[in-house]
């Protein structure tokens, strides 16, 4: 089972909720996982973080509103910790908003930088991406 933490805003809920739909069609050796709210009152960041350290994928969608999510930047700063100690295979960064540029914006740490970084606003131009680069695994 390759276990995929998908990283997002929940004030980009619309267009993430089109990504999952359309990647809970991956087979069944594919498991998602993803925390949008509203929140289970139960579930803690602690929780949260225990399911990214399950994960072999870590895949970052990126727009003004994950990069101000205090959730997002934990879980970003965790699986960058996760895959420089090789517990998780890769990151996937996707730019989601036009107006980021992954070059010129210092809320992005470097190490996402340094990846390749799709960028795409197009929901359906994400999923094949995605698919494209997890199918590898």
């Amino acid at each position: 089972m390759i276990n995929i933490f998908l990283s997002c805003s929940s004030k980009d809920y619309d267009f993430i909720k089109s990504i999952i739909s359309h990647m809970r069609l991956l087979p069944d050796k594919y498991r998602l996982i993803f925390y949008m709210q509203p929140y289970n009152i139960n579930t803690s960041m602690d929780f949260i973080l225990d399911r990214l350290r399950e994960s072999d994928l870590f895949v970052l969608f990126i727009s003004r509103n994950s990069l101000e999510s205090e959730f997002v930047r934990l879980e970003l700063d965790e699986a960058i910790r996760l895959l420089m100690n090789s517990k998780i295979k890769e990151i996937l960064p996707v730019v989601i908003d036009e107006s980021i540029n992954v070059n010129e914006d210092l809320r992005i740490p470097r190490a996402i930088v340094a990846r390749k970084v799709f960028y795409s606003n197009n929901p359906g131009k994400v999923v094949k991406m995605l698919e494209e680069q997890i199918l590898k695994y």
